[in-house]
């Protein structure tokens, strides 16, 4: 397992490992003069994966007139793939064309190199096919949507699938998953809180990682603290040492301290103090590279509590952030509502983030309804997350895209008749293969959770 990081600071010793790795890799790349990398690495056209301080991947690109920002080389160390660098170095050169106002990304690669497959997950579109001096060569092409449209937000908000669960249950969702037929990949982004997971859970994370190049956001356990299960203390020092010892994930949630509804404005300024503050203390006690995967969590009941969080991370140099101040209600205020405030507080941060460049990533968007309130509301985040497919399943509930939850499980209540639901269906427009056999959907529970989440993910399509 590599505790890699991202840097663009580079030195002409980095270069000579760099081109080490690429006369290795002779076959895909053809001869690579080491003048060229050297200018390069003047230009700042070369960033690089580092182990520590040994570079294990590199990525050059060129950023054109014409608004078009070429990738030359990617390679990764042969013993480092499977583990994202690759995807997070098209990242870095993507974060780089947004910043430089480029319009997209392009770049060539060998038709018969397998990297092809790489390209598409990573949401490039293969344009053309043209013959190169030894061997054909596929065009990919990806489009820049900037960080936050005025107008209409991201093209796209991604999914980020909550999977805190034990080893045996992830394993059977992706099975049932798989044998259900539907071609969409809901495992593409997840979202994990490893603190509170046993060892065989963090590894199958961290298998899926390694096998569909899932995007894998570590969450802090500030929802486990909100329960009562730790004290913020406690997360505080078990998150540093966890963070320190897995450095393979993508982003890193920050220790956050969530207030709940319940709580007083006093106790409400005291946790948004407390997560400002222990934010920047952990940035501290962490590798400098570290900063860049790191979400700042934004929290308060007021605006300028608000644009306070959205201010301190801005100064630590985060790129990205999380907003989980909700209204709550529920068993020790863990169910998270959106109110009329929660609205216009999101809006603060949106906007935020759009004039200072920021991504914003939204926590625990409880069901279909919630995502499409939101996008009525004219909020459309980087990303988001949300568990309510799963828990809502295990009440007996099941979602339909965009629409009603159906509680199909309570004894004489009208939606559960198969009547009902087959008028929701046929409403939404929804058919999945857990919800084929109404009998099952009503009486498995593992159905209900299955259909959520094909539900969910129509929504997101839909919205």
């Amino acid at each position: 397992m590599a505790d890699f990081h991202i840097t663009s600071d580079l030195t002409l010793k980095d270069i000579s490992t760099v081109k080490q790795i690429v006369d290795k890799n002779r076959g895909a790349f053809g001869f690579v003069l080491r003048a060229s990398l050297d200018q390069k690495l003047c230009r700042g056209e070369i960033i690089a994966a580092k182990n520590h301080d040994a570079v294990i991947g590199f990525i050059t690109f060129h950023h054109r007139r014409d608004g078009w920002t070429t990738i030359h080389e990617l390679c990764v160390e042969e013993m480092h793939r499977g583990l994202g660098l690759g995807r997070a170095l098209v990242e870095a050169v993507q974060e780089k064309a947004h910043h430089a106002g480029q319009k997209g990304i392009r770049l060539k690669c060998p038709l018969d190199l397998p990297a092809n497959g790489f390209y598409t997950r990573l949401g490039f579109t293969r344009i053309a096919i043209e013959n190169g001096k030894r061997r054909s060569l596929a065009i990919w092409e990806k489009s820049l949507s900037s960080v936050c449209l005025k107008s209409r937000g991201p093209s796209t908000s991604l999914f980020f699938l909550t999977l805190t669960h034990s080893s045996s249950e992830i394993r059977q969702v992706i099975r049932l998953w798989e044998e259900g037929g539907d071609a969409r990949n809901p495992f593409a982004h997840v979202i994990f809180t490893p603190l509170f997971s046993q060892p065989s859970a963090i590894a199958t994370i961290q298998q899926l990682k390694e096998e569909r190049d899932s995007v894998v956001m570590f969450d802090s356990g500030g929802y486990q603290v909100q329960m009562g299960k730790a004290t913020y203390e406690e997360l505080f020092g078990r998150l540093r040492r966890f963070y320190r010892e897995n450095g393979w994930a993508d982003w890193y949630v920050l220790p956050d301290h969530v207030p709940k509804s319940t709580d007083s404005d006093r106790e409400v300024e005291f946790k948004v103090r407390e997560s400002i503050d222990f934010a920047r203390l952990f940035l501290r006690t962490m590798p400098e590279e570290f900063v860049e995967r790191a979400i700042g969590v934004v929290h308060g009941r007021t605006e300028e509590q608000v644009y306070r969080c959205v201010e301190a991370y801005t100064d630590m140099g985060l790129s990205y952030l999380g907003f989980g101040s909700f209204g709550t209600s529920g068993p020790n205020g863990t169910v998270n509502m959106i109110s009329q405030q929660s609205l216009k507080l999101l809006r603060l941060v949106q906007e935020e983030a759009c004039t200072r460049g920021l991504r914003v990533h939204i926590f625990g968007i409880g069901s279909p309804s919630h995502l499409a309130r939101l996008t009525e509301a004219g909020i459309q985040p980087t990303s988001f997350d949300s568990a309510g497919w799963w828990k809502a399943g295990g009440f007996g509930k099941v979602f339909f895209p965009a629409g009603r939850q159906l509680h199909i499980t309570r004894v004489g209540g009208q939606n559960a008749t198969r009547q009902g639901i087959e008028k929701e269906k046929q409403r939404t427009r929804h058919n999945c293969s857990f919800c084929a056999d109404i009998r099952r959907l009503r009486q498995s529970r593992l159905m209900r959770i299955m259909h959520n989440l094909a539900a969910m993910l129509d929504t997101v399509q839909r919205v």
